[in-house]
């Protein structure tokens, strides 16, 4: 029996009747028998804009699209331990215990935007890589080549630098595979590797691309129709040296 994880894109396909989860199975692994969903989904859900009606109806059906695609088959991670359990919970329960903390997105938002575009842009002139070749290299070819520019990280190689990284922070003990998956969508986005489409919310999107890639490697495949999303994942995944596939909802890597 084999196991999926769904990008927000392709649950909002679905939900707006672009993809039928039948159709995903025919064209990806007809043995797949379960999906499983993430807290990742329904923070992405509390981006939801609307009236206050319109935003409760958006929410409801979005509840009941993940409802109906995974049986509530949900992953959760829980911080003390960092280990990631199956467990049967209805999204509405996740969400409410997400908006329980006021402050936690506005928190999220301010970190991952501490360094602006303009300072992005200068580092990665200065680190002169070929993005044109460095995006059609495999990830074992792309870490190798960011690693040989490990000069311009302090002598640090890809992974090496995110460890150091995360000695700099207090409580740094609790940092998990989640953060480390994280800080690699991080790096590769700062190299120019499949480079997002910057805007205002941009690098907050890409946090929880990180954190479906993260959720989505306790299951066989994750589908996403972000090629950006799945090339950094395909990255990350190789670094960590874990199995799952990242393709498209037509199959494709």
């Amino acid at each position: 029996m084999k196991t999926a994880y769904l990008d927000t894109n392709i649950i909002i396909d679905i939900e707006q009747g672009n993809i039928s989860v039948e159709n995903l199975i025919k064209n990806i692994d007809t043995d797949i028998k379960q999906f499983f969903y993430s807290a990742a989904h329904l923070q992405e859900a509390c981006e939801i804009k609307g009236t206050s009606i319109e935003i409760k109806e958006r929410l409801e059906k979005r509840f009941k699209t993940i409802t109906q695609i995974t049986n509530n088959n949900y992953l959760f991670h829980e911080l003390k331990t960092k280990i990631v359990h199956r467990q049967i919970e209805k999204p509405l329960i996740v969400y409410q215990t997400i908006t329980e903390v006021k402050s936690g997105q506005s928190v999220m938002k301010s970190m991952v935007n501490s360094v602006d575009e303009e300072q992005r842009a200068v580092f990665r002139e200065q680190l002169n890589l070929d993005i044109m070749k460095l995006n059609n290299y495999t990830p074992e070819e792309v870490v190798e080549q960011i690693n040989e520019r490990k000069d311009a990280f302090g002598g640090y190689s890809l992974i090496g630098l995110i460890d150091n990284a995360i000695t700099l922070f207090p409580n740094n003990e609790d940092f998990g595979l989640h953060n480390k998956f994280s800080g690699v969508f991080e790096m590769l986005d700062l190299v120019g590797y499949w480079k997002d489409k910057y805007n205002e919310k941009s690098n907050y999107a890409r946090l929880w691309d990180s954190n479906h890639a993260y959720f989505s490697s306790f299951c066989d495949y994750f589908v996403s129709d972000d090629k950006r999303t799945r090339n950094k994942t395909n990255v990350a995944f190789h670094i960590f040296d874990l199995k799952t596939k990242a393709v498209s909802s037509k199959g494709q890597s």
